[in-house]
């Protein structure tokens, strides 16, 4: 009997190890699940300080290599070189404003003219009766008349709508604060680009006990500084070719003010997809205003955005596979959260913060797989 009990309480055993295993497995599942929702939401919350911080933390990568050179070939120490470089970056910008300055009024001047052949052409569109905007017009004359024919109480009282004067306080104030987070972000690049080595030196000697953990960190700090300057001069490299091609593209079918149009180009190219779209819809409204026919609006439309699309979605992806080795489906999903995170600030950031997870998960046993899911596979990192 003894043997037979014996016999018997081993699958018993078994069956309850394997049991207690699976729940135990499914509350790490719930519990990895939460805290990935909780940092979710932190993202969401913290926005406004969290986005300043990483566009100080990238402008600072973006100037590191000169803040070196100057330190290094002039001997030139880092708080002074920090300042010039700084400097150097608002004067580019000030310079860049200045002498498009002239190209953005001229565009502002034709505004009103353009105005006005739009709403002739609206106009005799508006005459066809079985044209689409002509329901739509009959439409929101239907709806006017329903809402005029409405009681006192349910039609919005004249305080209720935004006056002119609201508007202009509602700019204003959006000006100021995107001063202020301008002078936030070269501040905290400044105190990057002075401290950052020092900032590093004090991160390895917190990052673990044994030697083995402190080359670890230093594998991932020198991996993310080679992948965060590569990319981020990917991405200009890049945006210059857009801007050269779009001008030069908009020059020879003679669009006026193809230079700003050059500048536009380059500079929205940064904001992925949405830059483009912006450019090549503004465009194809101008080159139609402009010339007045379907034919050379289609011919802008359709260069700007094969420029665009072939850069965009050629080149700047086949690139980032090399440099970052994130595949393209894990990109545009992280495009696509960083930007329902952080808006435009987020698409701008989204790659560099996903390359700096792609370092860190390489690097360490536990993350392996999420570089795996990330990364590209090996046989065609070699081709």
């Amino acid at each position: 009997m003894f043997d037979s009990a014996g016999e018997n309480a081993g699958p018993v055993t078994t069956t309850a190890a394997t049991s207690l295993r699976g729940t135990l497995d499914l509350r790490s599942a719930a519990l990895a699940v939460l805290a990935v929702l909780a940092c979710v939401a932190a993202l969401k919350l913290a926005a406004d300080v969290l986005v300043p911080i990483t566009l100080s933390m990238s402008l600072s990568y973006v100037l590191m290599p000169l803040v070196s050179t100057l330190r290094r070939r002039l001997r030139i120490p880092e708080a002074l070189g920090a300042g010039l470089a700084l400097v150097l970056v608002v004067s580019i910008i000030g310079f860049g404003a200045v002498e498009l300055q002239p190209r953005v009024s001229a565009i502002l001047d034709t505004i009103p003219t353009a105005t006005q052949r739009l709403g002739r052409l609206l106009h005799s569109t508006a005459l066809d009766k079985t044209g689409a905007i002509r329901k739509l017009t009959s439409a929101a004359d239907a709806l006017q008349r329903a809402a005029s024919s409405a009681p006192a109480h349910d039609v919005p009282s004249s305080s209720a709508v935004p006056s002119l004067k609201d508007h202009l306080w509602s700019a204003t104030g959006a000006t100021l604060k995107g001063l202020g987070e301008a002078v936030v972000v070269l501040a905290l690049s400044y105190f990057l680009l002075v401290s950052g080595h020092s900032f590093k030196r004090k991160l390895v000697r917190i990052s673990g006990a044994t030697l083995s953990e402190k080359k670890l960190t230093v594998q991932i700090l020198d991996e993310i500084d080679l992948q965060m300057q590569r990319y981020l001069l990917i991405q200009l490299g890049t945006s210059a070719l857009v801007g050269i091609g779009t001008g030069l593209f908009f020059a020879v079918i003679g669009l006026d003010n193809a230079v700003f149009w050059g500048v536009a180009a380059a500079i929205l190219h940064l904001v992925p997809y949405i830059g483009a779209t912006f450019v090549v819809a503004l465009s194809a409204m101008f080159a139609y205003l402009q010339f007045g026919d379907v034919q050379s609006t289609l011919l802008v439309a359709g260069g700007a955005l094969a420029i665009a699309g072939v850069i965009g979605l050629g080149v700047v992806p086949w690139l980032t596979e090399r440099v970052g080795r994130i595949n393209a489906v894990a990109t545009f999903v992280t495009l696509l959260l960083w930007d329902w995170l952080w808006g435009v600030p987020g698409l701008l950031l989204g790659i560099p913060i996903m390359m700096v997870v792609m370092a860190v998960c390489e690097r360490i046993d536990s993350l392996r797989a999420v570089a795996e899911l990330l990364g590209v596979d090996a046989e065609r990192r070699t081709n």
